[in-house]
């Protein structure tokens, strides 16, 4: 069983919600219902593609110009940046995944679904503005920005880094037949010493994502000393020489979390926690033999249903007796968009 932070927050939300997204879900048009369920996973709300927006642009357009000893043209990427969300929200507001016929391959980067276009959530023209002007605000200021380094700005501390690993996906840890594989934004390499960072993009600073950033520490240490293990390589990578920090984009903050025994058997403790829950609600059953209405419970606190990507169509399969119909279900959303 594969394991990451998203699955575990969607298990103790709603088992609902986890059936949705990690059961149900598939990209191919042969089932409508996976179809939508695939595409309701996929939906972000401004907020989140603002941060997805950015995220792109350090893993593909900046720290690969690092890699190869150079400076980034910032200028040259925050203007790249807001043409490519132009592009993706054109893409969504035309819904064009809603086309069989247009592969994933063709669309390439400008793939987006947006709650505003499949959801009809309500928004203003200047919310879309600010996000434009965001993510062109935080690359033209992120070669400024604070680094782990105190002494170092982050142009600098990316500069001096003997080796970067941007959008790290193929660390993986073997916990008690669990694989921890976690997507990682930035490992930077200083001989045997690797500081792991996580980008975020918000204005609120109280979310804890410690036990995520933990655990994609965790992963780092036993996959590089594994590493150095079939190199020969001596000495071995320990604990003390892995450092974790979390560094919001929007308030300039680097905040640094502990990568201790304690903290690591806690986050470890969570992994393990969501193997026994998973298992006692797949039961080994395929998505199609699920009996949705009594195999996956959906939640008693409104708030999560209200913020849930898969309200309605949740909301569509209990007044259609649990069985899908995507004329039925677009009628709702249109009533919803209406309302």
């Amino acid at each position: 069983m594969e394991w990451n932070v998203t699955k575990l927050s969607a298990v103790r939300q709603c088992h609902r919600k986890f059936y949705f997204g990690y059961e149900a879900s598939n990209f191919h048009f042969t089932y409508p219902f996976r179809r939508k369920a695939f595409e309701l996973s996929k939906m972000q709300s401004l907020k989140m593609w603002q941060g997805s927006l950015v995220d792109f642009a350090i893993t593909s357009m900046i720290i690969p110009v690092y890699k190869r000893k150079k400076k980034p043209e910032y200028a040259q990427v925050a203007n790249g940046l807001v043409e490519l969300a132009k592009r993706q929200f054109d893409f969504s507001k035309n819904r064009y995944y809603h086309l069989p016929e247009l592969s994933r391959t063709e669309v390439g980067n400008d793939f987006l679904i947006l709650d505003i276009h499949e959801n009809g959530v309500d928004f203003l023209q200047d919310d879309v503005d600010q996000v434009y002007d965001t993510i062109h605000r935080i690359v033209l200021a992120f070669p400024d920005y604070p680094s782990p380094d105190s002494d170092k700005s982050m142009d600098e501390y990316l500069s001096s880094a003997r080796y970067l690993r941007a959008d790290v996906r193929y660390f993986e840890f073997d916990f008690d037949g669990v694989i921890i594989k976690p997507q990682i934004d930035l490992v930077r390499h200083n001989g045997k010493m690797a500081d792991i960072i996580d980008w975020k993009v918000s204005d609120q600073d109280n979310a804890d994502y410690s036990r995520q950033l933990i655990l994609e520490g965790i992963v780092s240490y036993h996959y590089l000393k594994n590493w150095y293990q079939e190199k020969g390589w001596t000495p071995l990578p320990q604990m003390k020489d892995f450092s974790v920090y979390e560094i919001n984009l929007l308030t300039g903050v680097v905040k640094a979390h502990p990568f201790t025994v304690e903290n690591t058997a806690i986050a470890l403790d969570d992994v393990y926690a969501l193997r026994e829950e998973q298992d006692i609600l797949s039961q080994n059953k395929k998505w199609d033999e699920v009996d949705l209405e009594k195999d996956y419970q959906s939640t008693d606190k409104t708030e999560t249903c209200m913020m849930c990507k898969f309200k309605l169509l949740c909301k569509h399969l209990v007044l259609n007796n649990f069985s899908y119909d995507e004329d039925k279900y677009s009628k709702l959303v249109q009533v919803k968009q209406l309302a």
